[in-house]
């Protein structure tokens, strides 16, 4: 069956790098904070496998401190969005609860409320697991907690202090609740 899956959660995690933009002279967090998406899950021949389609945005802000007990403040708003393609992957016995490996790549697209800066559109993969709870044939719940890996590597004419070219990606995790709608 096709599904349909109205999600909403919480995301967390991020650092952009001062090597990796021109945005900020040094490294910021991203704040964790909710997010939103939809899921589409189109049925791969006669497998329980599903091919899935996501879109899903978070409003969120840059914020800056500089120690570990430091108050944070707000920089300026950033909107993440990924849009990704996958495969999701069901594995035990289904008896009820449905137990899933999902992994997906796509793009993410950061977008800065900040002057003279515009989005990028930025290749970007996640891997997760989650348990679809079916309720009536048509409706269940379905949680899931997954990680994001957004590539921030840089050209040479953006990078100011490139010595390394490791660990300044961006990476985020996610963990979602949603409707799932099967037709």
């Amino acid at each position: 069956m096709f599904e349909l899956t109205p999600f909403g959660g919480f995301r967390y995690g991020g650092t952009l790098w001062a090597d990796r933009s021109d945005l900020f002279s040094r490294d910021v967090d991203i704040a964790s904070d909710a997010n939103f998406g939809v899921n589409v899950g189109i049925p791969i021949g006669d497998t329980p496998m599903k091919l899935e389609l996501m879109a899903n945005r978070q409003a969120t802000h840059f914020t800056g401190g500089s120690g570990l007990f430091d108050p944070d403040f707000r920089l300026a708003d950033v909107d993440i969005t990924y849009y990704h393609a996958g495969l999701q992957v069901p594995f035990g016995e289904p008896q009820g609860i449905n137990p899933f490996v999902i992994l997906s790549a796509g793009l993410a697209n950061i977008d800065p409320d900040i002057r003279h800066a515009s989005a990028e559109n930025r290749f970007s993969a996640s891997a997760g697991v989650g348990l679809k709870v079916p309720l009536s044939r048509n409706i269940g719940f379905r949680v899931e907690a997954r990680g994001y890996f957004t590539s921030l590597s840089n050209n040479s004419d953006n990078c100011r202090q490139c010595f390394d070219d490791q660990s300044h990606d961006l990476y985020q995790g996610e963990t979602n609740l949603g409707l799932v709608i099967s037709f």
